[in-house]
């Protein structure tokens, strides 16, 4: 998805910009020399929710209304060119246990060390898709900062917020991280699900948050998480 990138712009009133989800699979392919998005519900700089890989390879999730009031930057590296990765973040701003209102799972583990952590309050709102913004998948707007590499099997929950196991779980012989290509899902009335099947942008769940190619050429491939290929 070298210079591809994904858009939507039409959302209705969001069950709630307290809690959701994001899961998603992807692989990544040369070092970039900036940041890679692969998230970014957007008005503005000041006004986002981004998901993004750096280019020293770390995850970074930053929420901004302003000012930062959700930023988990890990010093884990995803560095591994061969291999899927299954990133889960998982928000719930209503818990009264500050460590409970954000979590991040890698291949089923949660994650736990960060070179920033800033915990939302409680009852903190996030810049979830709704109305006014847009949300493009795979570039910060309409140029720049493009996701190169792959995608597999995103979802977005809106106002359901579900551990890493909704998704995955080990298999007992290998002892890896698999998918759960079905998984059983509330999705809330902004939630999609998204290349599911190959390059599907038609959403998959009942809600039709169907996405447009903003641009480049989106590529079906055989490479996935259920059987890896050498790309």
């Amino acid at each position: 998805m070298a210079s591809t990138y994904l858009t939507r712009n039409s959302w209705g009133t969001p069950t709630s910009a307290k809690k959701f989800t994001i899961s998603l699979w992807f692989k990544v392919c040369d070092t970039p020399s900036d940041e890679s998005i692969i998230f970014n519900s957007y008005t503005g700089s000041l006004d986002r929710l981004t998901l993004s890989l750096d280019n020293n390879r770390v995850l970074k999730i930053e929420n901004n209304n302003g000012s930062y009031n959700l930023r988990f930057i890990t010093n884990r590296k995803l560095r591994d060119p061969n291999a899927f990765y299954h990133v889960v973040c998982k928000v719930d701003t209503t818990q009264g246990t500050e460590s409970e209102r954000f979590k991040m799972y890698i291949n089923g583990v949660q994650e736990t060390s960060f070179s920033t952590a800033t915990y939302p309050s409680q009852n903190d709102d996030i810049k979830i898709p709704q109305s006014g913004k847009t949300l493009y998948i795979g570039s910060w707007t309409t140029s720049g900062q493009h996701w190169n590499g792959i995608m597999s099997h995103f979802y977005f929950t809106d106002g359901y917020a579900y551990d890493a196991t909704t998704f995955g779980s080990i298999d007992s012989t290998t002892g890896e991280w698999k998918i759960n290509t079905s998984p059983t899902l509330t999705m809330g009335t902004n939630g999609f699900t998204i290349l599911k099947d190959g390059n599907t942008i038609t959403d998959q769940s009942t809600n039709s948050n169907n996405f447009s190619l903003g641009g480049g050429t989106l590529t079906k491939t055989e490479d996935n998480p259920s059987n890896v290929f050498a790309t």
